[in-house]
């Protein structure tokens, strides 16, 4: 592997990092965890694990490059109200449905702080089938809306009616959620509801600063990064502010987040033991060298490096002999070549995850001190944080989004 300095110039954000202090003096205490790798294994067989990979690639169908690297509308997605056949887990798997179509449209729905996607739901139908064997039958009408959570306007909207059938009414109620599809009637609300936000932040650019300088005077570095990131490229006079901004803002959101970062490293080291995992050396990479916690992170990062080495030179040793092991050895191998973009993309992830958890965060706060009755969002629910987590899980278990982004072949996790 590179070593630990190299990772630092690789993630390019150490170049950033240079501050006098670590949050305006104030020092951050470290966590305290000890490093105790444990190794892992896996009771699934080959076709299990195969089929297991494919249903969750094909549940992703999420573009991931808009959620990192999009320029274009943002909003956050509205977890459904729960409630009879509403289950968490239905309202989970319509928040995910929300996700993928605005994905499809080309919109992330991950990190806005003004403006969200959710969804009314009406039950029409539930109805128990008289016949062995018995099925059940579930009838959906879904209303979405695209809203404005600082003025409460409603930018857009469609309809959708679902059926579901199923052995019970907890799996029509799945079924039903299934058949939630991006029709021409939601293509055409994503686009107008695009180009109303695209010109209100056009018009409010004043409302932005405040909001950003707000959220800076508090120390709230990740919503500031949050709200400038929603500012879709095309809004050009907006657009202007982000660079104006962006880099002093990273700057704080790393020392303040130092802390938690070596507790997500440290949680790395102990699940990754000796096999390589690029998002050890991103958190490494990320955490500021002027803060505390870089001394410990560095000493864990050598520790490892030694680790991964000697995996490394013992692959290389069986696999003169040993198909398998030459066959780990050489995807390996690829993934050293690859390192720096590994590296680079797990730190993105990383800093994408803090701006969205933030952003989420203080759009639900900021939808339920609305002075309408019942909060702004009323039927439709509540801003949740976790969709971000739950896609990159997907995604890395999948084994494809690392892998598909630098064109090498990769296997996912059980």
């Amino acid at each position: 592997m590179k070593t630990a300095h190299t990772l630092l110039y690789i993630c390019g954000i150490a170049a950033a990092m240079t501050l006098t202090d670590c949050t305006n003096g104030q020092k951050t205490e470290t966590t305290g965890k000890k490093f105790n790798p444990t190794e892992r294994t896996s009771s699934m067989t080959g076709s299990q694990r195969e089929e297991a990979l494919a249903a969750k690639r094909a549940a992703l169908d999420v573009n991931i490059d808009s959620i990192l690297y999009g320029h274009g509308v943002r909003f956050a997605i509205v977890e459904p109200k729960t409630g009879g056949d509403i289950t968490q887990e239905i309202a989970d798997r319509i928040s995910m449905k929300m996700l993928q179509i605005a994905s499809q449209n080309g919109i992330s729905g991950v990190g806005s702080y003004n403006f969200v996607l959710g969804t009314e739901i009406a039950q029409t139908g539930r109805t128990a089938t008289g016949t062995a064997p018995q099925k059940m039958t579930v009838n959906y009408e879904l209303t979405f809306k695209v809203m404005n959570t600082l003025t409460g306007d409603v930018y857009a909207t469609a309809v959708q009616t679902v059926t579901g059938v199923g052995n019970s009414f907890a799996e029509a109620s799945r079924n039903a959620v299934k058949e939630i599809k991006n029709t021409p009637e939601m293509q055409k609300m994503l686009q107008t509801a695009s180009q109303r936000i695209t010109q209100w932040y056009n018009d409010n650019l004043q409302v932005i600063r405040n909001q950003v300088e707000k959220a800076e005077g508090e120390g709230d570095y990740a919503l500031a990064l949050a709200i400038l990131g929603s500012i879709p490229e095309q809004a050009t006079t907006a657009y202007r502010y982000v660079g104006e901004k962006q880099g002093t803002l990273l700057k704080g959101m790393l020392h303040k987040q130092a802390a938690d970062m070596l507790a997500e490293m440290e949680a790395l080291l102990a699940s990754s033991g000796d096999e390589f995992n690029p998002a050890v050396g991103a958190y490494f990479g990320l955490i500021p060298t002027d803060c505390p916690e870089h001394a410990t992170a560095q000493k864990l990062y050598a520790e490892y490096e030694k680790k991964c080495h000697a995996r490394r030179d013992a692959l290389e040793a069986k696999a003169e002999r040993d198909e398998q092991a030459a066959r780990e050895l050489e995807k390996l191998k690829m993934l050293y070549d690859h390192e720096s973009e590994l590296a680079t993309i797990e730190a993105d992830k990383i800093k994408t995850k803090y701006t969205s958890m933030a952003s989420a965060k203080a759009a639900t706060a900021q939808a339920s001190a609305n002075t309408r009755p019942h909060g702004l969002f009323g039927s439709l629910g509540y801003a949740i944080s976790g969709t971000f987590d739950r896609i990159f899980k997907v995604a890395d278990t999948a084994g494809g989004f690392l892998s598909e982004k630098l064109g090498i072949g990769g296997e996912g996790e059980e």
